[in-house]
């Protein structure tokens, strides 16, 4: 067992860098609001990096980029350069420093290059910004510059206008299937914004502001993501509704009254409730005596996302709750595990739908059920309850990971739910919304991934972590050549984003003919070196148990890089060995 830990700058990424040239933009601001994430990505880009924009404004030497996840970068010109509007175009990084990005056009490298204008001028191909980006990245990618290669790529690359040429040379030269629906996902994975993860949290905030508005709506949420198996709801709302009932009845003929019901009754009453949910718990408290836990348990963030009501609502937003689950007709034997935080965030919602689904049926007076509907779903407690139930179930548990089926599972089933999420928007007459858009987003994302698989052993982890929404990929690759030289190498990164810890990759290798594993933790803030080599004896040890021998370091990497950037650099990539596939026909 070998442990080295290193302080100093240590690089394990593969990949080249890009062709340099002169700047020809001085520098761009970084915007605010809604193109902060993608903003955040280019600020962290190093020279030699890419991305692409789409040019939506020109105002002398001034341009507004849109990206590609729909934010906006302004950039100045420092000389003036025919540029159209509508045109889409790869930029490389020349600077970087001091929140301000120096930017170059790709074509504009190699644009009055003799050998590319010779190269276009011999395939009678005009020597515009198009072509020219076209031709420096199939030299980049290493691909033949003869006429015939050259009138092909044109007709492909006019084919796409939409597209950037160096996207769909790049994606000719990886194999990968051409459509204007994966072109516009390579260049959302290039930019480094494709991260499941980081929509669900709005995404699932839409879907619940939604539902607030328009009862047929929710009602078509609650049917996609609350369980479709027998969890016994029914069952017990009805016995409790029986013995409320009874206890009202016993009332008016002037008996006793569940208010001196004796105490052992009441006690034995509440944990046959708590049993029958497989709910455990102390005895009941007052029902309006709702145990306050301390503030600093309250998750407020954005991206919460937890199987505890006390964790993610308060005292008074459970016992508000509560109060508009009674104005619906739900007992008060049920509503009182809610203020006491004995049911789980997905079985009050399960509980609600289900007294939903059974007043539905017989009710005497539909304007007051409806009303107190709306007015539940309507709340901001039930918000935060729905949307927590939505983004959990488009994430996948840590647990699951070590199950290729599971995680097979877990797509299919996202791929489902966004259909018929996508459904039930059109239906509800918000098709052409931006919410409809996200969510067919994310199924393109599934869609693109899948088909990423014929070429690459990728798949993104869009985990539920500590209550929060974290993102990770598992990227396997292996060189070939020397796999039939000496057997079998294996190698994997594994890429986490985590709130604590920050951005993490982990390394990979292992040899099955002897046995040899390697890792390597590339960490990206130095105050978590010692802290991972702390606890890297305890991965050795459960490893050599299974018969491997292991080495394990870790190291700070100051050079920040994102898996799609190692994927998509085709001459440094190693070909792969083994293939993931998702059903997306589901």
């Amino acid at each position: 067992m070998g442990i080295r830990v290193s302080h100093e700058n240590q690089i394990l990424q593969s990949g080249g860098r890009n062709i340099g040239g002169a700047s020809q933009t001085e520098e761009s601001r970084l915007p605010s609001g809604e193109a902060v994430r993608l903003a955040r990505n280019i600020r962290y880009m190093n020279v030699g990096d890419t991305f692409t924009g789409k040019i939506t404004n020109i105002d002398g030497q001034a341009l507004e980029l849109l990206l590609a996840d729909r934010s906006t970068l302004s950039a100045k010109l420092s000389q003036r350069m025919n540029l159209s509007l509508g045109q889409t175009m790869s930029f490389e990084i020349t600077g970087n420093g001091g929140g301000k990005v120096s930017l170059t056009p790709l074509y504009a490298n190699l644009a009055g290059d003799s050998q590319v204008a010779k190269a276009l001028n011999a395939a009678q191909l005009p020597v515009d910004s198009r072509n020219s980006e076209m031709v420096q990245a199939m030299m980049k990618e290493g691909m033949s510059i003869d006429v015939n290669s050259l009138l092909d790529m044109a007709r492909t690359v006019s084919s796409y206008p939409k597209a950037a040429p160096t996207s769909i040379v790049q994606m000719q030269k990886l194999g990968i299937p051409l459509s204007e629906e994966n072109a516009e996902q390579f260049e959302i994975y290039r930019s480094n914004s494709h991260q499941i993860a980081s929509e669900v949290s709005s995404l699932a905030e839409g879907y619940a502001a939604a539902a607030g508005e328009d009862l047929s709506l929710n009602n078509a949420l609650l049917d996609i993501f609350t369980p479709q198996e027998d969890t016994g709801s029914l069952e017990i709302l009805q016995k409790a509704i029986a013995e409320e009932e009874a206890l009202t009845a016993a009332g008016e003929n002037g008996e006793e009254t569940a208010a001196v019901q004796p105490e052992a009754e009441k006690t034995a009453a509440s944990e046959a409730s708590l049993k029958n949910t497989g709910l455990q718990g102390e005895a009941l408290q007052d029902a309006g005596a709702a145990k306050e836990p301390d503030p600093a348990s309250i998750l407020y963030g954005k991206n919460t996302v937890t199987g505890d009501l006390e964790r993610l609502l308060t005292g008074e937003e459970r016992n508000t709750l509560a109060d508009r689950m009674e104005e619906l007709g739900i007992p008060k034997s049920i509503t009182t595990n809610v203020r006491e935080a004995k049911m789980s965030p997905s079985e009050t919602l399960d509980m609600i739908k289900t007294a939903v689904d059974h007043f539905a049926k017989d009710m005497d007076n539909k304007d007051a059920f409806t009303a107190s509907l709306k007015d539940l779903t309507g709340s901001a407690e039930y918000g935060k309850l729905l949307k927590n139930e939505i983004a959990g179930r488009l994430l996948l548990s840590p647990e699951d990971v070590a199950d290729r089926e599971k995680v097979k599972e877990y797509y299919e089933r996202v791929v489902r739910d966004t259909a018929r999420l996508s459904e039930a928007l059109s239906e509800s007459g918000r098709g052409d919304t931006t919410l409809f858009r996200d969510t067919v987003n994310i199924r393109q994302n599934v869609d693109f991934m899948n088909q990423l698989n014929q070429v690459f052993t990728y798949v993104q982890l869009p985990l539920k972590m500590n209550d929060e929404a974290s993102h990770g990929d598992l990227y396997v690759y292996t060189n070939k050549k020397k796999l039939a030289e000496k057997g079998g190498n294996v190698s994997a990164l594994l890429h986490l984003d985590m709130e604590h810890l920050g951005t993490m990759d982990v390394h990979v290798s292992m040899n099955s003919d002897n046995g040899n594993v390697k890792t390597h933790f590339i960490m990206q803030r130095a105050e978590l070196l010692d802290f991972i080599a702390e606890h890297l004896p305890e991965l050795n040890e459960r490893i050599e148990k299974r018969g491997y021998r292991i080495t394990s370091d870790v190291a700070l990497n100051r050079e920040e890089k994102n898996v799609p950037q190692i994927m998509f650099r085709t001459e440094k990539n190693e070909r792969l060995v083994q293939k993931l596939s998702f059903d997306v026909k589901a």
